[in-house]
């Protein structure tokens, strides 16, 4: 048994958060920590030379989880796998190359207040609203419950089309009618399909 545990690794996460009345919501799908930020743990097999007790500020996401088990079982990575191995991450790799920021979002299936699209690197997070032509900005380092809203404000203004203008070149390569010439795109509150995506 103790040779077992010596050889497993183990990762332990959920998928969503239920908000539990942050911003007097509740259910996931939300774009606020309290339903996209997640734990996620990894407790190396003990005969793995690495730092212990590590938090590591990386934005992961689930898509993350696969190729990191394929990895430590040595096990070639599909290309067409979007997501990455943490174990350079764990393993302390200088200059192991990591993703910016990370790309959330989630349709209106409770409702078009719901429907969300977002952009996160850990420290700020911006959020549009396809179908109420509203955006959000948050300094989660001051403000982590995102509590104050940055995006009206005017020294913000640069960051705030920094963030959006991120958004729009992600939605943009995936054809599905979100922008035109480069700006977002307001979705009809009628809208009940949204066409297929080219990936």
């Amino acid at each position: 048994m103790r040779q077992a545990w010596d050889n497993t690794l183990v990762v332990f996460l959920s998928d969503h958060g239920d908000m539990l009345g942050d911003h007097h919501l509740w259910r996931k799908g939300y774009a606020y920590e309290g339903s996209a930020r997640i734990p996620m743990f990894i407790r190396p097999p003990n005969n793995w030379q690495v730092p212990r007790g590590q938090v590591l500020d990386n934005v992961v996401e689930l898509r993350d989880v696969m190729p990191t088990l394929l990895d430590a079982a040595g096990l070639a990575v599909p290309s067409a796998c979007q997501g990455h191995s943490l174990l350079p991450l764990v393993r302390g790799q200088k200059g192991a190359s990591w993703r910016p920021y990370l790309h959330g979002e989630h349709v209106k299936c409770f409702g078009p207040e719901q429907a969300n699209h977002y952009l996160t690197d850990g420290r700020e997070k911006y959020i549009w609203f396809p179908y109420l032509e509203r955006e959000q900005l948050f300094d989660l380092t001051v403000d982590p419950g995102e509590c104050q809203d940055l995006a009206g404000q005017p020294s913000k203004a640069a960051q705030l089309k920094l963030w959006r203008d991120r958004l729009v070149e992600i939605l943009a390569q995936r054809d599905c009618g979100l922008t035109r010439d480069g700006k977002l795109l307001r979705q009809p509150l009628d809208r009940i399909i949204v066409p297929p995506c080219r990936r």
